[in-house]
């Protein structure tokens, strides 16, 4: 293997593995009218706000993604008098910290919800799910967590480095040749299912939280497989599944949103 092949693997690791911000950071509206704070991470600094008092639900957005996510759940929140805490996840947003694994995630949900708790109430989306997942192992206490749109537990053809990244590379421009050489890498690092996740699917059956777990059927990134085997795994957890949402819009969508508020509030 050429030392040339080996540098442009890495450097294909090194750049498809990071989240690509957006060029201008956003905010939600409603959150410029609530307390913001810079908070210290072991891996660099995050952005995350609080609206609202007392006991708050801490919203953790997916890859790619910010803070703006959350705006019509934010809405519903404010109009019942429900704090919110949100943050930009490191790599992401208005977050100075480039740090993007999910022990990077884990350790920033952590810490903002102890600088601007108390929390008693989480809900994620996406990648923000096995986060939130290694958060609650690691300590971070709360009474219901939402789940939506989670990329773990993995289910069908969800090998990190398989034929769907390797899909994607190949239409960013890399060629076959790097790309194979990239996930023979990760492959190693990793083990043989490199997938980046494993920790928060070993975790799952141990979470005491009483859980939602909400998932779109036609997702066109993460499998509906994902959220039945979290249900199946997690002690008591609620499942609802819906249809033609796919994977962001599931998050924003007003009758998801309802029923998330009455898992939050316990009615409905």
């Amino acid at each position: 293997m050429s030392d040339d092949l080996d540098t442009q693997a890495h450097t294909l690791l090194e750049t498809a593995a990071k989240p690509v911000r957006r060029v201008r950071p956003r905010l939600a509206r409603q959150l410029a009218e609530g307390q913001d704070l810079e908070v210290e991470t072991p891996h660099g600094p995050v952005m995350a706000w609080r609206l609202g008092v007392g006991p708050a639900t801490l919203l953790v957005h997916g890859w790619e993604d910010d803070n703006a996510l959350w705006s019509p759940l934010i809405d519903e929140c404010a109009q019942i008098g429900r704090a919110v805490v949100a943050l930009d996840l490191p790599g992401h947003g208005y977050s100075l910290s480039e740090a993007h694994s999910p022990d990077a995630a884990a350790d920033a949900i952590i810490a903002v919800a102890k600088a601007l708790g108390p929390i008693d109430t989480l809900v994620a989306h996406s990648f923000g799910c096995p986060a939130s997942i290694l958060a609650l192992s690691r300590g971070l206490q709360v009474d219901r967590a939402v789940m939506i749109a989670s990329p773990a537990p993995r289910t069908g053809d969800q090998n990190w480095f398989g034929e769907r990244w390797r899909q994607r590379q190949l239409g960013r421009g890399w060629e076959p040749e790097v790309i194979d050489r990239a996930a023979e890498i990760m492959r190693a690092r990793l083990g043989s299912t490199a997938f980046p996740h494993a920790e928060a699917e070993a975790a799952i059956s141990g979470m005491t939280a009483r859980a939602l777990i909400i998932h779109s059927m036609d997702d066109e990134q993460c499998p509906v497989g994902n959220s039945q085997a979290m249900a199946a795994q997690w002690r008591g957890a609620e499942l609802a599944l819906v249809d033609g949402l796919g994977h962001r819009l599931v998050a924003q969508d007003p009758a998801v949103i309802e029923r998330v508020m009455g898992f939050l509030e316990d009615f409905g």
